[in-house]
């Protein structure tokens, strides 16, 4: 019972309605996934690896996401008017090992868009990657000990800040350093996306929390709130925008398919 949601039984209103926001989750992924698949074509070569690093992604979060409602379902039944904890028990340890996946993908699409390249790519997605796995390894252990121990929760929460620091510093400061060599007027966009990340991401340990400030059925109907909106935030509306910023870029540098996308040139118009 490493997770508080194991700990409570729940009302039908509050089990359904954290079952329906995994349904939402998964739904929001996947439509975002077939967005991603046909979108692809209008984006130019260059930026193209930052679209297929949103599909991997949706793909990734959304089984991930569709493990999670299944485990909620198989691990509480309806007994004497309230769903209570069976032989199975549920486990957010299980998201730590997804973002281990797709926040990597997140950071280099990011960098990707930001018009980085070769030694430059490659060392800051190095710090970066490294940044986002110290944050997580440490969270994960930290939500080990949310049942028993929560001076630990803290101690490792406060471990994983370090980092979570760290990684939005870089991410900051390469966007400032790189803004102003953006094509297609993307400079104001790829501010938009740094406060989106920022928001989203703060989200995520407001919810590693909730144990310590709400440890009830409310809390954990609040911390799957905030674990979803912060999903759909940090990877869906994360990467429309990059994916938009791709485009653009795309666009401004000459490419056919991604200005006959925006409207910019007839769709009988051949490149010269």
């Amino acid at each position: 019972m490493n997770n508080i949601e194991n700990l409570f039984d729940y009302t039908v209103g509050q089990f359904e309605f954290i079952d329906h926001l995994f349904t939402m989750g998964v739904g929001a992924h996947l439509a975002a996934l077939v967005f991603f698949l046909v979108v692809s074509q209008f984006v130019a070569p260059k930026y193209r690896i930052a679209t297929a690093l949103s599909c991997i992604v949706m793909v990734s979060a959304g089984l991930i996401l569709n493990s999670q409602a299944a485990m909620w379902t198989d691990s509480f039944a309806y007994v004497d008017g309230s769903y209570q904890l069976q032989d199975l028990t549920f486990s957010n340890g299980y998201r730590y090992v997804n973002w281990m996946a797709t926040i990597p993908c997140l950071l280099v699409q990011l960098l990707i868009v930001l018009n980085l390249k070769g030694k430059e790519l490659f060392s800051t997605a190095t710090y970066l990657i490294l940044a986002a796995w110290g944050m997580i390894i440490t969270g994960y252990v930290g939500q080990l000990y949310e049942v028993s121990d929560l001076s630990a929760l803290m101690y490792w929460g406060a471990a994983s800040t370090v980092f979570f620091v760290i990684m939005n510093f870089i991410v900051g400061k390469k966007i400032g350093a790189q803004k102003a060599s953006m094509l297609g007027g993307t400079n104001s966009t790829i501010m938009k996306v740094f406060w989106l990340m920022m928001f989203a991401w703060t989200l995520y340990p407001i919810a590693y929390l909730v144990p310590y400030f709400m440890n009830s059925a409310d809390g954990v109907v609040l911390r799957q709130v905030l674990f979803t909106v912060a999903d759909i935030s940090s990877k869906v509306i994360y990467g429309l925008m990059i994916t938009y910023i791709a485009v653009n870029q795309s666009a401004a540098a000459g490419y056919v398919p991604a200005q006959q996308a925006l409207g910019r040139i007839g769709v009988d118009h051949k490149a010269a």
